[in-house]
């Protein structure tokens, strides 16, 4: 605290206010038990003004039970209140937080609260962020009917459990935030979600939503960064395949939408994208090469997977087709790779080295066909290799020692062949080894018993020679050790 706001006084009247709110509180932990002073400027989580008014209470995670008491009403200058991450019992939240007409920021989230989000709420017409997250709330009533709530700029009701269908969105024109995710709301996506120019970050995944996405719903989203709609099986994204977005973003997230049978086309004219998923989306188009390399002049050499990329999710879908063109140019900053569980063909490319960066890639469960790639051993922070369920003949590459992260290869239902590595039990950081299903024969490495963080070992169903190293009993030693499987 600096020396200014030593000199700050309390109001005696805002004093015994706290003091009659810290009574209805159960404080388990004693977080209030600064709270003896004379002067509560100085007291846990409360900040004063200049003139000594309470203009801020925030104390969260603190499992706080109890009740929120009326008394703050006293507070005639608070203007943030900040209580998350308690334990309010299931409780309403109290209605008279609506007549707090000064407050800009309340934040109640994770603090067990239940019942209806009371209308008063709507009466905050200074508001400007209002986070209601993580309770088990079960209806809204506050948006303005026929009004307009002009300074809300962030609104976060997700993880509830609230249904019925959301309104004409224009009542909220300065929003930048709206996070509606994991609730049971239905009915359409209002058209008038488009006039909200300047959001920049929608979430309204995982409810029930149903109907058509068009063109109109994006139509003055110029400063949208973050779209997620996933998990909204009703969900029909019907765009034009011409459609220019207004927009760049930088996350897009449509899991198990119906954005297909086509790949979305517009997608082609995102250039600041870090992240894409579109896993389970119903898309049965071929990839298109543009997916992987440069784009046409047309679009001035614009990628689909730019520089700054970090994840590419598109499993669950019946893409078909090749992924060779992804060798055509650099993505240094891809993290995450998920392809698994569609139709693609040809051989896996061999040019990871293109992809220095990425911890993870799962190309499970499509024909991929020929050798697994030797430049995928310059990949030395690789963690996760999945890419069972194909057609991949030849060996394990040599190269592959060097990736010395590796914690899980799963290499399953292929065709390999040759012998188990003795160069396997380097990876020391391995957890699960899954090479069932291949034509692996030869006795077991020795070396093999070096995996000492393994937890699952599967080298069923291939023409091993099934005599097991007497060390394979060390394997028992392990704490997390859970399965080991060795049928012919």
């Amino acid at each position: 605290m600096t020396e200014r706001d030593a000199k700050v006084r309390c109001i005696d009247s805002e004093r015994e206010a706290l003091l009659s709110f810290k009574k209805d509180i159960i404080d388990e932990n004693e977080i209030l038990l600064s709270w003896q002073s004379n002067e509560c400027c100085e007291w846990h989580g409360v900040e004063c003004s200049d003139t000594g008014h309470v203009i801020a209470l925030r104390i969260c995670n603190v499992a706080f039970g109890g009740k929120i008491g009326s008394s703050l009403l006293a507070l005639q200058q608070l203007n943030t209140l900040s209580l998350g991450g308690n334990n309010f019992s299931g409780f309403p939240i109290p209605e008279f937080i609506g007549s707090m007409k000064q407050l800009q920021h309340l934040q109640l989230s994770s603090s067990n609260f239940g019942g209806i989000v009371p209308p008063q709420l709507g009466n905050l017409t200074n508001l400007r962020s209002l986070d209601l997250s993580f309770n088990s709330l079960s209806s809204i009533s506050l948006f303005p009917n026929g009004s307009v709530w002009e300074s809300i700029e962030s609104l976060d009701l997700s993880y509830n459990n609230l249904t019925g269908s959301i309104p004409d969105l224009r009542a909220f024109p300065s929003l930048t935030e709206l996070v509606l995710s994991k609730n049971n709301f239905t009915g359409s996506i209002p058209v008038s979600i488009g006039q909200l120019s300047q959001l920049r970050y929608l979430d309204l995944s995982s409810n029930s939503f149903e109907g058509l996405v068009s063109e109109s719903h994006f139509s003055k989203l110029h400063k949208l960064e973050s779209l997620d709609l996933s998990f909204n099986p009703l969900l029909i994204l019907d765009i034009a395949p011409d459609w220019i977005p207004p927009f760049q973003l930088s996350a897009i997230k449509l899991v198990g939408c119906n954005v297909g049978p086509y790949f979305p086309n517009w997608i082609r004219t995102q250039i600041n994208l870090s992240l894409i998923d579109l896993s389970g989306a119903n898309i049965t188009d071929e990839a298109p090469k543009w997916l992987w390399s440069v784009s046409p002049s047309s679009l001035k050499s614009y990628t689909i997977i730019p520089a700054n990329v970090s994840e590419i999710r598109l499993s669950g879908n019946m893409f078909s087709g090749s992924i060779s063109s992804i060798c055509k140019i650099r993505h240094d900053e891809v993290k995450n790779i998920d392809l698994s569980n569609n139709q693609l063909v040809g051989e896996v490319p061999n040019c990871w080295e293109k992809m220095v960066d990425l911890l993870s890639l799962n190309l499970a469960n499509n024909s991929f066909s020929g050798e697994i790639p030797q430049s995928l051993g310059v990949l030395y922070n690789l963690a996760a290799l999945q890419m069972h369920g194909n057609n991949l003949s030849g060996e394990l590459p040599y190269d592959l020692r060097h990736c010395q992260e590796l914690k899980i290869i799963d290499v399953g239902e292929n065709k390999l062949t040759g012998e188990i590595p003795a160069w396997i039990g380097q990876l020391d950081q391995m957890q699960i080894l899954k090479l069932r299903g291949n034509k692996l024969h030869g006795s077991i490495p020795q070396e093999i018993c070096d995996l000492t963080s393994i937890q699952i070992l599967d080298l069923s169903i291939n023409n091993l020679s099934w005599i097991i190293p007497d060390s394979f009993y060390s394997f028992c030693n392990i704490p997390d050790f859970k399965t080991l499987i060795f049928e012919p």
